[in-house]
């Protein structure tokens, strides 16, 4: 077997691991997202406002 072919089923190896990841992240994703009811949570509130971004009426269940 050449170098070239070697190089060629070593970096496939490397895309079908990625992409594997890629679909289990999602599944995982999708799982959470059920737990939760399908509501979406913006990562980036709690980020920038820390805990206080989950401190409104809407993480709480209770509508305005």
């Amino acid at each position: 077997m050449s170098k070239e072919m070697i190089a060629v089923l070593v970096f496939g190896g490397f895309a079908a691991v990625a992409l594997v990841m890629l679909v289990i992240e999602r599944r995982g994703i999708a799982a959470r997202k059920a737990a939760r009811g399908g509501r979406e949570i913006d990562v980036g509130n709690l980020i920038a406002f820390g805990s206080a971004a989950g401190e409104g009426p809407r993480t709480h269940g209770q509508d305005d």
